[in-house]
């Protein structure tokens, strides 16, 4: 007897090629793939439903509770994994972008592997030094954001950059992007 898989199975199963796939050769020029759809590069993006702002995560480290809606000022998020290379170096590029925003854009990074705890991403987080504020996305959130845009925003190695403006707008910015235009994305909301 076959047994039949649930729709979840088999978007899970795909996911983790494609996870796969952009681990082993992902795009780390920032550019647009062909084929994708909405915005990127900064353009602004017309969401239909901007709810995940208002969806409560946990600081893993302070333990302080917070929504993206409640931050007043820019704040760029960018969801990941722990396990993910191609992840870490868009940290290390986030890193300089942290230091050079000072306290005028907040830093959020969100992994959206359902493996990953808050014990994984506080080490995470200080091994490697960075500074900014890191929480597990609930599972609403991920649906949420993959609505938005689309499913590569729960591939790891395929997200992008997500830079949300004080009026709840956002601006999409592709995996691999300069620290420089994080910054200039940041400061163009402001």
């Amino acid at each position: 007897m076959v047994q039949q898989r649930t729709r979840r199975q088999m978007l899970v199963g795909v996911a983790g090629s494609l996870a796969l796939a952009g681990c082993v050769g992902g795009d780390s020029d920032g550019g647009t793939d062909s084929g994708e759809t909405g915005a990127s590069d900064g353009d602004a993006t017309a969401n239909s439903d901007e709810s995940w702002q208002a969806v409560a995560l946990e600081d893993v480290r302070s333990g302080e509770e917070f929504t993206i809606a409640d931050i007043e000022q820019p704040v760029v998020l960018h969801t990941f994994a722990t396990w993910c290379s191609t992840c870490k170096r868009q940290q290390d590029t986030l890193a300089n972008a942290y230091e050079n925003s000072g306290d005028d854009v907040t830093f959020i990074d969100i992994t959206i592997d359902e493996n990953d705890n808050p014990a994984d991403l506080r080490e995470h987080a200080n091994d490697n030094e960075f500074g900014w504020r890191f929480a597990v996305a609930p599972n609403q959130m991920t649906s949420d954001l993959v609505d938005n845009y689309g499913q590569r925003v729960a591939i790891a190695p395929q997200s992008p950059v997500i830079v949300v403006c004080p009026d709840g707008t956002t601006k999409t910015l592709d995996k691999g992007v300069s620290a420089g235009k994080i910054e200039d994305t940041a400061t163009s909301c402001q």
